[in-house]
């Protein structure tokens, strides 16, 4: 989601330009990557007191206010679109996988359940298959399996089942199947669209049960939900920048010191150490999906070789 993006450097000619480009782009994606662990402990700092409807509601209704002056720049064809209920489906995804994520935050170690989102590649290496119709190779799919295999190690069905990293699990699903949604809106929409319209679904999603979850934060809360939405539309902000400065085969790999970040901030804040069983499993799940992300670079630049 890089076009469209108001305020993103332009083109830059020049070796030299293009290597400051690429550490920008860079940089960008390791702050997006901490901002990002740090919105996630302002979710498990708010356990208890408040619904993750009522977050998810706060989260997008400030990042949306705070994302409007620059959307607003973009004029009014931004917001023309003939798909609405494709963006209702791809904002249904993010919502559930949202909600479930923001629950299990709260019930677990945050480097725990960070490892397991990153298995979101896992299950889209599995449905680009029937959904995208694309060919995955015998490598892919090994590693796709490996990476399930440390999804189990993590989940431990054998002994008592986590059912916090059940639900980080289903949230993974639900976000390579948004995945898919935008890369099927992406054939007609701009990326400043289909954010706007996600927004603005789950604002009306979690705003039409809002009534049943909601509970006055108080004044240090209130600040907490402006920090977690600012925080949320400014790692996007970063995110599609740093891909519009570099390729995605560079700085891909830089998304996943999240994990790292999530490890600090939970040890620091709440003395969490994942146990010895889950960062193994977490360890093999990131080491699948880097795997995965360089033979994507690798098939990519084959075709962009291949003759027409």
């Amino acid at each position: 989601m890089t076009a469209g993006v108001p305020g993103a450097p332009g083109a830059a000619g020049g070796a030299g330009a293009t290597v400051h480009r690429v550490g920008l782009a860079i940089g960008l994606v390791c702050l997006s990557s901490l901002t990002f662990a740090v919105l996630f402990a302002g979710v498990k700092y708010l356990d208890g007191r408040y619904s993750p409807v009522q977050v998810l509601f706060l989260r997008y209704s400030i990042g949306f206010a705070v994302s409007l002056p620059l959307i607003m720049r973009l004029g009014r064809g931004v917001w023309r679109t003939t798909r609405p209920a494709a963006h209702g489906v791809r904002a249904l995804y993010g919502l559930i996988s949202t909600l479930l994520m923001f629950y299990a935050v709260t019930q677990m170690p945050l480097a725990t359940a960070t490892a397991i989102s990153f298995s979101m590649p896992l299950f889209l290496t599995m449905l680009s298959m029937p959904m995208l119709g694309e060919t995955v190779g015998w490598r892919r799919a090994t590693a796709t399996a490996v990476g399930f295999a440390g999804v189990v190690i993590v989940v431990n069905p054998g002994g008592d089942i986590s059912w916090a990293a059940l639900m980080a699990l289903v949230s993974a699903l639900f976000y390579a199947l948004a995945v898919i949604a935008v890369r099927q809106l992406s054939n007609s929409e701009p990326a400043a669209r289909i954010y706007i319209y996600y927004c603005l679904a789950n604002i009306v999603f979690c705003g039409a049960a809002l009534p049943w979850f909601w509970v006055a934060p108080t004044p240090a809360d209130w600040a907490v939900f402006a920090g977690i939405g600012t925080l949320g539309a400014g790692a996007q902000y970063c995110f599609l920048i740093a891909y519009r400065n570099a390729p995605a085969s560079i700085i891909a790999p830089f998304d996943y010191l999240q994990i790292f970040f999530a490890l600090a901030i939970g040890y620091l804040v709440w003395s969490e150490l994942p146990r010895a069983q889950s960062a193994i499993g977490g360890a093999i799940i990131v080491a699948s999906g880097l795997y995965i992300w360089r033979r994507e670079t690798r098939l990519a630049a084959a075709r962009r070789k291949a003759p027409a």
